[in-house]
């Protein structure tokens, strides 16, 4: 039998989660399925999951007042650390129209995070580790927001990887102190954390400890900066990469816009830094988390960072997805070359 109660959207939340009496909800997306024993109630028609703060670290995030919460029913969420399911689901619940893809190392866990998704088709269970983010490029190649619950050392290092990866503008991570260090107190590894992640061009939006419902647990809320990279041609038709040596594979050279720089000079300015060649920009392109620029190779500029190649096509080790540039490098073509292209 179902509980009928009065439900609030929780402010902050774009309408995807809900309370009543102190307790948190989503609306279900599996209706008449609980995952993990949770109460089931109804309110105008629909019915909701109690989203249990003991069961669920963002739930004891958005408990304890967190204020920084990127989800909406669209968001596509790579989910790091998905154990068996219980906040997946709830995420599931949350990004409705959206996509999750829940990514488990243990073989155990990971068959009951199968089950539990069975009837939930907006999330898509990965077998792979989360510290080798190429492992899942076959299953997407863009995220809106990494999501990371993996209990291991370099916390921070793994969220920022897997967002550099696929271009996520927001990350979310549940960082266990104990897995980075058990001998030191809780709030100098959140400091670490955020040091490294402010290192790594990352903003902090909010970071608290989720005690009493996570002893030695805190949720940290990041922003990625917006960024541009050049697709760029030398007078022959091929385009200039480099090889980013941590990340393994060949991209487009680009970084961090900073404040007051528009797309072009952040553009001249990464592609000089990193491939030590210069480049005329000839037009710029939106493509929603990041802007590309289509330019032309101008010279060589000793000094670069990384290791750079002209191709003639793409490579097959990249370290960003395929898909993003077998669009934007006929576009780039084209803006470079007009009709001979």
């Amino acid at each position: 039998m179902h509980i009928h109660v009065n439900m609030e959207p929780l402010p902050g939340t774009d309408g995807t989660v809900f309370t009543e009496r102190g307790r948190l909800y989503t609306r279900s997306r599996s209706p008449g399925i609980r995952v993990y024993g949770e109460r089931l109630v109804q309110s105008d028609g629909s019915e909701y999951r109690e989203w249990s703060p003991r069961r669920s670290k963002l739930s004891a995030y958005l408990t304890v007042g967190g204020t920084s919460y990127p989800f909406n029913s669209e968001s596509k969420v790579l989910y790091l650390g998905a154990a068996n399911g219980t906040t997946v689901s709830h995420v599931s619940d949350v990004a409705s129209e959206g996509r999750v893809w829940a990514v488990e190392f243990s073989p155990r866990s990971f068959r009951d995070l199968v089950s539990m998704s069975g009837p939930r088709d907006n999330v898509m269970p990965i077998l792979a580790d989360a510290t080798r983010p190429e492992e899942y490029a076959f299953a997407l190649d863009h995220a809106d927001i990494v999501y990371s619950d993996v209990a291991q050392k370099g916390q921070a290092d793994i969220l920022a990887d897997n967002m550099d990866r696929y271009g996520a503008s927001y990350g979310v991570l549940c960082l266990k102190a104990r897995s980075e260090d058990v001998a030191a107190a809780p709030a100098k590894v959140y400091a670490e954390a955020e040091r490294r992640l402010r290192e790594r061009g990352m903003q902090i939006l909010d970071s608290r400890a989720i005690d009493p419902h996570e002893k030695d647990h805190a949720v940290i809320v990041v922003r990625r900066p917006r960024t541009v990279y050049a697709v760029a041609f030398a007078q022959d038709g091929r385009f200039l990469m480099v090889y980013h040596p941590r990340r393994k594979g060949w991209e487009m050279p680009g970084g961090k816009t900073e404040a007051g720089e528009t797309p072009e000079r952040a553009a001249v300015r990464e592609f000089a830094e990193e491939s030590g060649c210069s480049i005329e920009v000839v037009a710029v392109r939106d493509i929603g988390y990041c802007d590309v620029c289509a330019a032309k190779l101008t010279s060589d500029v000793k000094g670069g960072e990384m290791e750079h190649q002209l191709f003639s096509e793409l490579p097959e080790e990249l370290s960003f997805g395929r898909d993003e540039y077998e669009e934007v490098v006929p576009w780039a073509r084209k803006a470079v070359f007009g009709d001979r292209s």
